[in-house]
Protein backbone atom coordinates (compact mmCIF):
# COMPACT_ATOMS: atom_id res chain seq x y z
CA UNK A 1 0.00 0.00 0.00
CA UNK A 2 1.62 3.38 -1.10
CA UNK A 3 2.28 6.23 1.11
CA UNK A 4 0.69 9.60 1.33
CA UNK A 5 2.86 12.56 1.08
CA UNK A 6 1.43 15.70 3.07
CA UNK A 7 2.83 19.06 3.27
CA UNK A 8 3.39 19.90 7.11
CA UNK A 9 1.03 22.75 6.99
CA UNK A 10 -1.31 19.91 6.29
CA UNK A 11 -0.78 17.48 8.69
CA UNK A 12 -3.05 16.84 11.26
CA UNK A 13 -2.91 15.33 14.98
CA UNK A 14 -3.84 11.87 15.07
CA UNK A 15 -1.72 10.59 11.35
CA UNK A 16 0.74 8.37 11.61
CA UNK A 17 3.89 9.81 10.31
CA UNK A 18 6.16 6.75 8.14
CA UNK A 19 8.68 8.63 6.90
CA UNK A 20 9.98 12.05 6.61
CA UNK A 21 11.93 14.71 4.13
CA UNK A 22 15.20 14.33 5.94
CA UNK A 23 16.99 10.93 7.69
CA UNK A 24 15.58 10.77 11.09
CA UNK A 25 18.95 10.99 12.63
CA UNK A 26 18.62 14.62 12.05
CA UNK A 27 15.66 15.15 14.18
CA UNK A 28 15.02 14.94 17.65
CA UNK A 29 11.95 12.39 16.96
CA UNK A 30 13.17 9.51 19.30
CA UNK A 31 11.10 6.48 16.71
CA UNK A 32 11.29 6.06 13.13
CA UNK A 33 7.49 6.03 12.68
CA UNK A 34 5.15 7.22 14.94
CA UNK A 35 1.43 8.74 15.53
CA UNK A 36 1.18 12.98 15.97
CA UNK A 37 0.14 12.83 19.81
CA UNK A 38 -0.47 16.46 19.71
CA UNK A 39 0.32 20.36 18.84
CA UNK A 40 3.92 20.01 20.47
CA UNK A 41 4.93 17.45 17.74
CA UNK A 42 2.23 18.94 15.04
CA UNK A 43 4.75 22.33 15.46
CA UNK A 44 8.10 20.31 15.83
CA UNK A 45 7.37 18.61 12.29
CA UNK A 46 6.31 22.06 10.76
CA UNK A 47 9.48 23.40 12.02
CA UNK A 48 12.00 20.81 10.51
CA UNK A 49 9.78 19.01 7.15
CA UNK A 50 8.54 20.52 4.72
CA UNK A 51 6.64 17.73 3.73
CA UNK A 52 6.12 14.19 5.52
CA UNK A 53 4.63 10.15 4.39
CA UNK A 54 1.33 9.34 6.14
CA UNK A 55 0.52 5.51 6.25
CA UNK A 56 -3.49 5.82 6.16
CA UNK A 57 -3.44 2.27 7.33
CA UNK A 58 -1.91 3.08 10.76
CA UNK A 59 -4.63 6.34 11.03
CA UNK A 60 -7.18 6.26 13.15
CA UNK A 61 -8.86 8.35 10.70
CA UNK A 62 -9.70 8.75 6.50
CA UNK A 63 -7.00 11.55 5.50
CA UNK A 64 -9.20 14.00 3.29
CA UNK A 65 -7.99 14.35 -0.29
CA UNK A 66 -7.82 18.19 0.21
CA UNK A 67 -4.77 17.45 2.65
CA UNK A 68 -2.87 14.73 -0.06
CA UNK A 69 0.17 15.97 -2.12
CA UNK A 70 0.63 12.47 -3.68
CA UNK A 71 1.26 8.97 -2.85
CA UNK A 72 4.34 6.99 -2.96
CA UNK A 73 4.50 3.67 -3.44
CA UNK A 74 6.84 1.46 -0.91
CA UNK A 75 8.37 -1.47 -1.42
CA UNK A 76 7.83 -5.06 -0.25
CA UNK A 77 10.15 -4.35 2.74
CA UNK A 78 8.89 -0.93 4.21
CA UNK A 79 5.70 -2.30 3.76
CA UNK A 80 6.24 -5.53 5.93
CA UNK A 81 7.82 -3.68 8.65
CA UNK A 82 4.94 -1.54 9.00
CA UNK A 83 2.92 -4.61 9.10
CA UNK A 84 5.06 -5.65 11.15
CA UNK A 85 5.17 -2.77 13.47
CA UNK A 86 1.37 -2.52 14.10
CA UNK A 87 1.10 -6.34 14.64
CA UNK A 88 3.72 -6.06 17.35
CA UNK A 89 2.22 -3.39 18.84
CA UNK A 90 -1.04 -5.88 19.48
CA UNK A 91 0.36 -8.33 19.81
CA UNK A 92 2.35 -6.63 22.89
CA UNK A 93 -1.09 -5.53 24.39
CA UNK A 94 -2.05 -9.22 24.37
CA UNK A 95 1.23 -10.89 25.83
CA UNK A 96 1.11 -8.69 28.68
CA UNK A 97 -2.40 -9.22 29.47
CA UNK A 98 -2.29 -12.92 29.10
CA UNK A 99 1.31 -12.63 30.99
CA UNK A 100 -0.94 -11.25 33.95
CA UNK A 101 -3.29 -13.60 34.24
CA UNK A 102 -1.07 -16.17 34.33
CA UNK A 103 1.12 -14.44 37.42
CA UNK A 104 -2.51 -13.90 39.18
CA UNK A 105 -3.23 -17.45 38.15
CA UNK A 106 -0.15 -18.92 39.36
CA UNK A 107 -0.63 -16.95 42.43
CA UNK A 108 -4.50 -17.76 42.88
CA UNK A 109 -3.55 -21.21 43.40
CA UNK A 110 -0.67 -21.26 45.52
CA UNK A 111 -2.77 -19.85 47.60
CA UNK A 112 -5.85 -22.20 47.41
CA UNK A 113 -8.07 -20.39 44.72
CA UNK A 114 -9.82 -21.79 41.77
CA UNK A 115 -8.50 -21.09 38.29
CA UNK A 116 -11.11 -18.46 35.97
CA UNK A 117 -10.93 -20.86 32.95
CA UNK A 118 -13.44 -18.07 31.38
CA UNK A 119 -10.65 -15.25 31.33
CA UNK A 120 -8.25 -17.87 30.06
CA UNK A 121 -10.54 -18.56 27.54
CA UNK A 122 -10.34 -14.25 25.84
CA UNK A 123 -7.02 -14.67 26.59
CA UNK A 124 -6.64 -17.54 23.98
CA UNK A 125 -9.38 -15.57 21.36
CA UNK A 126 -6.97 -12.73 21.39
CA UNK A 127 -3.96 -14.85 20.89
CA UNK A 128 -5.61 -16.82 17.86
CA UNK A 129 -6.43 -13.27 16.51
CA UNK A 130 -3.12 -12.40 16.72
CA UNK A 131 -1.35 -15.38 15.09
CA UNK A 132 -4.29 -15.41 12.51
CA UNK A 133 -3.13 -11.80 11.43
CA UNK A 134 0.11 -12.38 11.36
CA UNK A 135 2.12 -15.43 12.65
CA UNK A 136 5.66 -13.61 11.75
CA UNK A 137 4.96 -10.95 14.19
CA UNK A 138 3.31 -13.17 16.84
CA UNK A 139 6.44 -15.30 16.86
CA UNK A 140 8.98 -11.89 17.55
CA UNK A 141 7.17 -11.92 21.30
CA UNK A 142 7.99 -15.43 21.74
CA UNK A 143 11.50 -14.51 21.62
CA UNK A 144 10.86 -11.55 24.63
CA UNK A 145 12.19 -14.02 27.30
CA UNK A 146 12.96 -13.75 30.78
CA UNK A 147 14.80 -15.99 32.98
CA UNK A 148 13.49 -14.42 35.86
CA UNK A 149 10.18 -15.35 34.07
CA UNK A 150 10.66 -18.32 32.82
CA UNK A 151 7.15 -20.09 34.14
CA UNK A 152 4.27 -17.71 33.14
CA UNK A 153 6.43 -16.54 29.83
CA UNK A 154 7.10 -20.14 29.15
CA UNK A 155 3.42 -20.75 29.53
CA UNK A 156 2.71 -17.84 27.24
CA UNK A 157 5.13 -18.78 24.38
CA UNK A 158 3.67 -22.45 24.36
CA UNK A 159 0.43 -21.01 23.02
CA UNK A 160 1.70 -18.79 20.51
CA UNK A 161 3.98 -21.58 18.83
CA UNK A 162 1.28 -24.35 19.15
CA UNK A 163 -1.57 -21.52 17.80
CA UNK A 164 1.04 -20.58 14.85
CA UNK A 165 1.83 -24.52 14.45
CA UNK A 166 -1.56 -25.96 14.26
CA UNK A 167 -2.72 -23.32 12.12
CA UNK A 168 -0.11 -24.21 9.55
CA UNK A 169 -1.27 -28.02 10.38
CA UNK A 170 -4.97 -26.85 8.83
CA UNK A 171 -6.40 -27.04 12.18
CA UNK A 172 -9.88 -23.87 12.15
CA UNK A 173 -10.43 -21.38 14.59
CA UNK A 174 -12.38 -22.94 17.31
CA UNK A 175 -10.08 -25.66 17.07
CA UNK A 176 -7.19 -23.57 17.77
CA UNK A 177 -9.21 -22.26 20.70
CA UNK A 178 -9.47 -25.70 22.19
CA UNK A 179 -5.43 -26.02 21.58
CA UNK A 180 -4.67 -22.69 22.40
CA UNK A 181 -6.14 -23.22 25.64
CA UNK A 182 -4.71 -26.63 26.57
CA UNK A 183 -1.34 -24.96 25.57
CA UNK A 184 -0.80 -21.73 27.94
CA UNK A 185 -2.57 -23.88 31.06
CA UNK A 186 -0.17 -26.77 30.23
CA UNK A 187 1.94 -26.64 33.16
CA UNK A 188 -0.66 -24.58 35.55
CA UNK A 189 0.26 -27.60 38.06
CA UNK A 190 3.70 -26.49 38.56
CA UNK A 191 2.20 -23.26 40.78
CA UNK A 192 1.57 -26.63 43.49
CA UNK A 193 5.39 -27.69 42.90
CA UNK A 194 7.52 -26.05 45.32
CA UNK A 195 9.22 -23.30 44.45
CA UNK A 196 12.94 -24.31 45.99
CA UNK A 197 12.45 -27.36 43.39
CA UNK A 198 10.87 -25.45 40.40
CA UNK A 199 13.85 -22.70 40.96
CA UNK A 200 17.33 -25.17 41.67
CA UNK A 201 20.10 -23.87 39.91
CA UNK A 202 21.31 -28.14 39.56
CA UNK A 203 20.06 -31.15 38.55
CA UNK A 204 17.09 -32.37 40.57
CA UNK A 205 17.48 -35.60 42.61
CA UNK A 206 15.60 -38.84 41.67
CA UNK A 207 12.83 -37.55 44.21
CA UNK A 208 12.43 -34.03 43.25
CA UNK A 209 12.27 -35.16 39.99
CA UNK A 210 9.34 -37.08 40.62
CA UNK A 211 7.64 -34.36 42.20
CA UNK A 212 8.29 -32.21 39.51
CA UNK A 213 6.92 -35.12 37.36
CA UNK A 214 3.67 -34.66 38.71
CA UNK A 215 2.80 -31.26 37.76
CA UNK A 216 1.13 -32.53 34.39
CA UNK A 217 -1.21 -35.17 36.23
CA UNK A 218 -2.35 -31.84 39.09
CA UNK A 219 -2.91 -29.60 36.16
CA UNK A 220 -5.25 -31.74 34.65
CA UNK A 221 -7.26 -32.86 37.66
CA UNK A 222 -7.14 -29.19 39.20
CA UNK A 223 -8.40 -27.42 35.22
CA UNK A 224 -10.97 -31.12 35.08
CA UNK A 225 -12.72 -30.21 38.32
CA UNK A 226 -13.48 -26.18 37.29
CA UNK A 227 -15.76 -28.27 34.58
CA UNK A 228 -14.84 -25.72 32.21
CA UNK A 229 -12.21 -26.87 29.85
CA UNK A 230 -12.70 -29.04 26.86
CA UNK A 231 -11.72 -32.64 27.11
CA UNK A 232 -9.57 -32.04 24.32
CA UNK A 233 -7.71 -29.48 26.23
CA UNK A 234 -7.33 -31.53 29.27
CA UNK A 235 -5.08 -34.03 27.33
CA UNK A 236 -2.78 -31.56 26.31
CA UNK A 237 -2.52 -30.27 29.88
CA UNK A 238 -2.01 -33.99 31.32
CA UNK A 239 0.14 -35.52 28.22
CA UNK A 240 1.97 -33.14 27.09
CA UNK A 241 5.47 -34.67 28.13
CA UNK A 242 4.18 -38.13 26.86
CA UNK A 243 6.36 -39.26 23.79
CA UNK A 244 5.30 -41.63 21.30
CA UNK A 245 8.37 -44.41 22.31
CA UNK A 246 5.97 -44.85 25.52
CA UNK A 247 9.14 -43.26 27.24
CA UNK A 248 7.06 -39.88 28.59
CA UNK A 249 4.90 -39.38 31.87
CA UNK A 250 3.14 -39.37 33.74
CA UNK A 251 1.58 -42.60 32.19
CA UNK A 252 3.69 -43.44 29.49
CA UNK A 253 1.35 -43.63 26.19
CA UNK A 254 2.51 -44.51 23.28
CA UNK A 255 2.40 -42.34 19.99
CA UNK A 256 -0.86 -44.76 18.59
CA UNK A 257 -2.89 -43.31 22.19
CA UNK A 258 -1.32 -39.58 21.89
CA UNK A 259 -4.08 -36.82 19.75
CA UNK A 260 -1.74 -34.80 16.87
CA UNK A 261 -2.95 -31.37 18.91
CA UNK A 262 -1.20 -33.37 22.12
CA UNK A 263 2.25 -33.57 20.37
CA UNK A 264 2.15 -30.40 18.68
CA UNK A 265 2.27 -28.78 22.14
CA UNK A 266 4.52 -30.89 23.63
CA UNK A 267 7.00 -30.02 20.15
CA UNK A 268 6.59 -26.02 21.05
CA UNK A 269 7.13 -26.97 24.57
CA UNK A 270 10.26 -28.41 24.36
CA UNK A 271 11.57 -26.16 21.48
CA UNK A 272 10.69 -22.86 24.19
CA UNK A 273 12.37 -24.74 26.90
CA UNK A 274 15.37 -25.35 24.96
CA UNK A 275 15.92 -21.85 23.62
CA UNK A 276 15.45 -20.24 26.90
CA UNK A 277 17.72 -18.98 29.88
CA UNK A 278 17.15 -20.97 32.96
CA UNK A 279 18.43 -20.86 36.24
CA UNK A 280 21.03 -23.54 35.82
CA UNK A 281 22.11 -22.91 31.81
CA UNK A 282 21.73 -20.28 29.01
CA UNK A 283 18.88 -20.61 26.47
CA UNK A 284 20.23 -22.85 23.19
CA UNK A 285 20.03 -21.09 19.59
CA UNK A 286 17.09 -21.99 17.74
CA UNK A 287 18.52 -24.39 14.69
CA UNK A 288 20.75 -26.03 17.20
CA UNK A 289 17.99 -27.11 19.67
CA UNK A 290 15.74 -27.91 16.36
CA UNK A 291 18.91 -29.86 15.13
CA UNK A 292 18.52 -31.87 18.28
CA UNK A 293 14.64 -32.57 18.44
CA UNK A 294 14.63 -33.92 14.45
CA UNK A 295 17.52 -36.72 15.86
CA UNK A 296 15.45 -38.16 18.24
CA UNK A 297 12.13 -36.93 16.26
CA UNK A 298 11.35 -40.98 15.51
CA UNK A 299 11.42 -41.56 19.61
CA UNK A 300 9.53 -38.46 20.60
CA UNK A 301 6.87 -37.06 18.17
CA UNK A 302 7.56 -38.83 15.16
CA UNK A 303 9.75 -37.41 12.59
CA UNK A 304 6.65 -35.92 9.89
CA UNK A 305 5.26 -33.81 12.71
CA UNK A 306 8.90 -32.78 13.58
CA UNK A 307 9.54 -31.80 9.99
CA UNK A 308 6.10 -29.58 10.17
CA UNK A 309 7.12 -27.71 13.16
CA UNK A 310 10.67 -26.80 11.44
CA UNK A 311 8.34 -25.51 8.37
CA UNK A 312 6.79 -23.45 10.42
CA UNK A 313 8.99 -21.46 12.33
CA UNK A 314 11.39 -21.40 9.31
CA UNK A 315 14.86 -23.04 9.08
CA UNK A 316 16.09 -19.94 10.08
CA UNK A 317 13.57 -18.56 12.71
CA UNK A 318 13.15 -14.87 13.75
CA UNK A 319 15.91 -14.23 16.54
CA UNK A 320 18.32 -16.40 14.56
CA UNK A 321 21.98 -14.98 13.41
CA UNK A 322 23.06 -15.44 10.24
CA UNK A 323 25.66 -15.01 7.88
CA UNK A 324 25.50 -14.47 4.52
CA UNK A 325 27.96 -15.72 1.64
CA UNK A 326 29.28 -12.60 1.20
CA UNK A 327 30.59 -12.30 4.89
CA UNK A 328 27.94 -10.26 6.03
CA UNK A 329 26.55 -10.57 9.81
CA UNK A 330 23.06 -10.18 10.10
CA UNK A 331 19.45 -10.93 12.54
CA UNK A 332 16.11 -12.58 10.98
CA UNK A 333 13.88 -10.52 12.05
CA UNK A 334 10.54 -11.77 9.53
CA UNK A 335 10.30 -15.19 8.00
CA UNK A 336 7.36 -15.21 5.03
CA UNK A 337 5.76 -18.67 4.35
CA UNK A 338 6.35 -18.53 0.93
CA UNK A 339 10.19 -17.25 1.25
CA UNK A 340 11.51 -19.28 4.27
CA UNK A 341 15.17 -19.52 3.00
CA UNK A 342 15.02 -15.72 2.07
CA UNK A 343 14.12 -14.08 5.02
CA UNK A 344 13.85 -9.96 6.44
CA UNK A 345 17.24 -9.30 8.42
CA UNK A 346 18.49 -6.68 10.38
CA UNK A 347 22.14 -6.54 8.35
CA UNK A 348 24.60 -5.65 11.79
CA UNK A 349 28.17 -6.03 9.90
CA UNK A 350 29.14 -6.02 6.53
CA UNK A 351 31.23 -8.23 4.06
CA UNK A 352 34.40 -6.80 5.42
CA UNK A 353 33.43 -7.60 8.92
CA UNK A 354 32.97 -3.92 10.37
CA UNK A 355 29.99 -3.64 12.27
CA UNK A 356 27.25 -0.55 11.06
CA UNK A 357 26.83 2.52 12.93
CA UNK A 358 23.20 1.64 12.09
CA UNK A 359 21.67 -1.80 10.98
CA UNK A 360 20.03 -2.22 8.04
CA UNK A 361 16.79 -3.62 7.57
CA UNK A 362 17.20 -5.86 3.91
CA UNK A 363 15.42 -7.82 1.92
CA UNK A 364 17.50 -11.02 0.65
CA UNK A 365 14.69 -12.25 -1.35
CA UNK A 366 15.43 -8.55 -3.10
CA UNK A 367 19.17 -8.40 -3.12
CA UNK A 368 19.27 -12.50 -4.17
CA UNK A 369 17.28 -11.41 -6.99
CA UNK A 370 16.87 -15.01 -7.84
CA UNK A 371 20.34 -15.66 -8.81
CA UNK A 372 20.99 -19.00 -6.75
CA UNK A 373 24.90 -17.43 -6.85
CA UNK A 374 24.09 -15.01 -5.04
CA UNK A 375 26.52 -13.30 -2.29
CA UNK A 376 23.47 -12.54 -0.57
CA UNK A 377 22.10 -15.80 -0.08
CA UNK A 378 22.26 -16.85 3.96
CA UNK A 379 25.58 -19.31 4.15
CA UNK A 380 24.55 -20.56 7.52
CA UNK A 381 23.67 -19.61 11.24
CA UNK A 382 26.46 -18.21 13.64
CA UNK A 383 26.27 -18.75 17.15
CA UNK A 384 25.54 -15.06 19.08
CA UNK A 385 28.65 -15.72 21.63
CA UNK A 386 31.40 -16.64 18.91
CA UNK A 387 29.94 -13.41 16.91
CA UNK A 388 29.87 -11.57 19.80
CA UNK A 389 25.80 -10.55 19.48
CA UNK A 390 23.14 -9.55 21.78
CA UNK A 391 20.67 -11.04 19.56
CA UNK A 392 17.75 -10.80 21.95
CA UNK A 393 18.74 -7.42 22.85
CA UNK A 394 19.09 -6.75 19.04
CA UNK A 395 15.33 -7.56 18.47
CA UNK A 396 13.82 -5.87 21.83
CA UNK A 397 16.15 -2.61 20.05
CA UNK A 398 14.80 -3.36 16.78
CA UNK A 399 10.41 -3.38 18.50
CA UNK A 400 11.89 -0.03 19.94
CA UNK A 401 12.94 1.10 16.92
CA UNK A 402 9.87 0.63 15.16
CA UNK A 403 8.37 2.73 17.84
CA UNK A 404 6.78 0.16 20.32
CA UNK A 405 7.48 0.59 24.03
CA UNK A 406 8.74 -3.33 25.33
Amino acid sequence: MGLIRIPVENLRVGMYVAELDRAWTDTPFMFQGFTVDGPETLAELRRLCRHVYVDQTLTATTVSEELVGDTVTATPVQTRQRRLRRHVRDGLTRRDAAHDYLGRVMTDIRLGRSVDAEEAREQVTGLVSLVTRDASAALWLTQLKSRDEYTSLHCLNVCVLSIAFCRELGYGQEDLKTIGLGALLHDIGKARTPLEILNKPGKLSRDEFAIMQRHPEDGYRMMRAGGKVPAEALDIIRHHHERISGHGYPQGRLGGELAQPVLAVAIADVYDAMTSDRVYRPGMASDLALRLMYREAEQTFGVELMEAFIRCVGIYPVGSLVELRNGAVALVVSVEPDRRLMPDVLLLRDAEGQDLAEPERVDLADRTDGMPDSPWHIRGVVRAEQAGVDNRALLRQEIARLGIAV
